[in-house]
């Protein structure tokens, strides 16, 4: 790509190595994608005789995405237009618009281009207007600048007629005079058939300059910096006019015009790379709205939930669920215990679940008897004061955790536990063993006793 000279002859040198995209059409689907454009079809100027429709869909559409590229088609048909409250107008045609959808402030912005005819009375364009300008849509945001006021300025990209078919048009509309920015017609290298041909134009701006390309070539660069213009953002728009001011004069026999395009990209300044073009080969601005891991530009499916398994295309990844887990676990007085006693305090039983599907999310159900004293559930944990038990009885209680996957799937567990007896108090000052010696010595030395009695008595 050639460099840029100013008025002094001096190498601009730009401060920054290359572009990435930030927005790109490829036109790869069915139909018109109307998240990034507009259908203008109250659009009424210059003397043009076309309805303008948004007809991407019947047989004799307007706007035809195929094959990786829009097709925006003049037809020679009449009808009551209904953008313009029931013309009868002639001929139909496609005007798209970025207004409040696609809008750029600086940078390069490029559309590769063809056109399909050399017959009298077309005027395709690729060109760009202020975001303040009052024409639709109209949200009333100080969208009230009329052409070519700023707020209303107007840069055309690629701007080609018939009656001058071998050259195109870069323009500028502005009121500041002098030097900010005027008419260029450049004389296309093979002649009128090379608009027939695939070629690339694009803008490169900034807030002191705008330069032209087609392709490789630079066609002109103008120094805006004084200009009230082009210092807010401005939307893309892309049409087919028929007849009018250039247009001229429709060739009788031409029923059919067609304005091909294959991609429009906007690309921001980067010095992490050395691209000059913006297009489709062009790194990409990293962008992951739904934060799966997968940038916005491959991402097919942009509105995962969080947590999800994708596959590399951003989707849900089909992963057969399994069921979870779960064992049970009893504490008191923070020791693991597997029996209680009513006079250790609060007891705890936590379930513990595991599922190896990792974005499952798991619930917890318990089932205990009456006899378990106003127990208090805490999801994966229950607790309870075991203080007015009955001792030596048994208790069962159950869980059952299940999982949120597809199906859901749950286990179960049980936990058995039983309440310990008291111990008996001893007597005070002595040990167990000590309490019983001496009662069976007591009984023994009574016994001995009165045998010795009856001996002497019988013996007298």
């Amino acid at each position: 790509m050639k460099l840029l000279l100013c008025l002094s002859s001096m190498v601009i040198t730009p401060a920054f190595a290359g572009w990435e995209v930030d927005f790109i059409d490829k036109f790869s689907g069915t139909g018109v994608n109307w998240n990034n454009w507009n259908a203008q079809i109250d659009a009424n100027f210059n003397n043009e005789v076309q309805c303008y429709t948004d007809d991407d869909s019947s047989t004799n559409k307007n706007f035809d995405v195929s094959n990786g590229t829009l097709k925006i088609i003049a037809r020679k048909q009449q009808v009551n237009c209904a953008g313009l409250n029931n013309q009868l107008k002639n001929w139909t045609s496609g005007r798209l618009n970025g207004k409040d959808k696609q809008e750029f402030l600086y940078g390069r912005i490029e559309a590769r281009i063809r056109f399909h005819n050399l017959e009298g009375g077309t005027w395709p364009a690729f060109w760009m207007l202020e975001n303040r300008i009052a024409e639709s849509p109209r949200k009333n945001d100080d969208d009230f600048s009329h052409w070519p006021n700023p707020g209303a300025g107007e840069i055309d990209v690629w701007e080609w007629f018939s009656n001058s078919p071998s050259t195109y048009i870069t323009n500028f509309f502005n009121t500041g005079g002098g030097n900010c920015g005027n008419e260029i017609r450049f004389n296309y290298p093979k002649g009128a058939s090379d608009v027939l041909s695939w070629h690339d134009y694009a803008i490169e701006w900034d807030d002191n300059n705008i330069a032209f390309y087609m392709d490789d070539t630079l066609v002109t660069s103008h120094n805006v910096a004084n200009c009230p213009q082009y210092k807010e953002p401005m939307f893309v728009l892309l049409n087919v006019a028929m007849g009018g001011n250039l247009g001229g004069n429709i060739d009788s026999n031409l029923t059919k015009a067609t304005m091909e395009v294959d991609y429009l990209a906007h690309c921001t300044a980067t010095n992490q790379n050395n691209a000059d073009r913006c297009n489709e080969s062009t790194p990409l601005v990293y962008t992951d709205d739904d934060n799966d891991g997968i940038s916005n530009d491959i991402d097919l499916c942009p509105n995962t939930a969080s947590g999800d398994t994708v596959d590399v295309n951003g989707c849900l990844l089909n992963v057969d669920n399994i069921a979870p887990e779960v064992s049970l676990s009893m504490r008191q007085n923070n020791i693991v215990v597997s029996s209680i006693d009513i006079s250790d305090g609060l007891v705890e039983i936590i379930a513990n679940g595991t599922d190896e599907n990792p974005s499952d999310i798991l619930g917890y159900s318990w089932i205990m008897g009456g006899a378990i004293p106003s127990p208090a559930i805490m999801g994966e944990a229950i607790s309870f004061d075991p203080a007015f038990m009955v001792e030596g009885s048994v208790h069962n209680i159950d869980v059952t955790v299940s999982d949120n996957g597809e199906p859901v799937l749950s286990t179960s567990t049980s936990l058995q536990f039983r309440v310990k007896d008291s111990q008996v108090s001893p007597i005070a000052g002595a040990t167990d063993n000590e309490s019983s010696s001496k009662s069976s010595g007591g009984t023994f030395n009574y016994l001995l006793l009165l045998m010795l009695v009856l001996f002497r008595r019988k013996h007298h």
